[in-house]
């Protein structure tokens, strides 16, 4: 699956981790402690100072709140508290000072574990610093001493997982999420899922959530065009003709030149050159190439219909000659026993490709079917220096 595709969009599902966790860090940078262990006793100089630095962070006073901050971190050097560390880690990343504020924020943390926000935040920081797997790390711990867990939570550390390329992380808190177990899967974890067991390489798990995405919302273009992607990894060429075809009828107005081509291969590969034929029609009326018009050339060639066969192929040549289309076009007229014809086609292709023996040497039997036993003998001549 193409990345791009997607299917999933990581790039998107990044932006809107970083929204999420940009609006859980504002909303948890002050926020009373949910310790899932019993945090160390709080002096009445903690609150005072914390307070202090409060009020000059709301003023954006940044120097004035550090300075308080590490001031008393001085003084009580041999009595740190996890809640002044935490915030001047705020502080320092208020202030765009991202990497120092993680040794504050693992300092609270070493001295309070079960501080949910200080596992959060020290997430948000490892993402913007795309230290994807630390993020991961850190929002499962904050989603582990949740006392309330939030699935939410659950899937953004996945998603961190996937960023940083260890699906095998990611995967059993998807497949967690996608059971049921923490509420009604939401889309976004499935196509989570499906990417993951795409990159893993399993394809029964992977067939079997395209399937729930399908019964979910079968009218959704995207669910039809991964399936067939994945037929077409498995070379299954009729299912993915199939799934593709559904994705043309339902998106319709945006298919693009790639996704008509596509169908136009499978519909030949199945042996449907009708249909193949319809599909690169389509095709070329949004890029006339010489490539194009062969496949199309082709298509109608295995339909039995040469003669359509042709008129496409003389479209092309006054468009654009080539070697090749003179090669195919020589082809048609010999089948349909026009060998002179056929002759001077095959001609047109060593000119414009002087080592295309595969022409020099069915010039020679044009030659030979139209009794021109000279001009045989010399293509045959000339087919004779070129390897098979």
């Amino acid at each position: 699956m193409s990345s791009r595709q997607g299917s999933l969009q990581l790039t998107a599902k990044k932006k809107k981790l970083t929204v999420f966790l940009a609006f859980l860090f504002s909303a948890l940078v002050f926020c009373p402690s949910r310790a899932a262990s019993e945090p160390p006793r709080m002096t009445s100089a903690v609150p005072r100072v914390v307070y202090k630095a409060q009020q000059a962070i709301e003023k954006k006073e940044y120097v004035e709140a550090e300075r308080c901050l590490r001031k008393f971190i001085k003084k009580k050097r041999k009595r740190p508290h996890y809640l002044v560390e935490f915030t001047l880690a705020n502080v320092l990343t208020m202030s765009g000072r991202d990497k120092e504020a993680l040794l504050h924020y693992r300092a609270a943390a070493n001295l309070n574990p079960g501080f949910v926000a200080v596992w959060q935040n020290m997430g948000k920081i490892h993402f913007d610093l795309n230290q994807y797997d630390e993020a991961g790390d850190c929002l499962l711990k904050a989603y582990e001493l949740m006392e309330k867990n939030d699935p939410s939570l659950l899937y953004y550390a996945a998603v961190s997982y996937i960023l940083a390329e260890k699906g095998a992380k990611a995967l059993p808190h998807l497949e967690y999420l996608s059971s049921g177990e923490a509420g009604d899967p939401k889309t976004e974890w499935l196509e989570a899922l499906l990417k993951v067991c795409m990159d893993l390489q399993l394809n029964e798990k992977a067939f079997d959530v395209i399937h729930t995405l399908l019964a979910r919302n079968g009218d959704d273009p995207r669910w039809w065009k991964i399936l067939a992607q994945f037929h077409l990894q498995q070379s299954d060429y009729r299912d993915a003709a199939a799934a593709l075809t559904v994705h043309s009828y339902i998106a319709s107005a945006n298919l693009n030149l790639k996704d008509l081509m596509l169908l136009g291969d499978l519909n030949s590969v199945i042996g449907v050159p009708q249909k193949a034929a319809e599909y690169y029609n389509r095709a070329l009326g949004m890029e006339k190439t010489p490539s194009n018009h062969e496949k199309l050339a082709s298509a109608h060639i295995a339909a039995h219909k040469p003669e359509k066969a042709i008129e496409i192929l003389e479209a092309a040549l006054e468009q654009e000659p080539t070697s090749a289309l003179w090669f195919m076009m020589g082809h048609v007229l010999y089948e349909k026993e026009d060998f002179d014809r056929a002759y001077d086609a095959f001609a047109h292709s060593v000119k414009h490709d002087p080592k295309m023996g595969q022409a020099h040497l069915m010039m020679g039997y044009c030659a030979l079917q139209a009794d021109r036993k000279d001009a045989a003998a010399s293509a045959f001549k000339k087919a004779c220096r070129f390897p098979k």
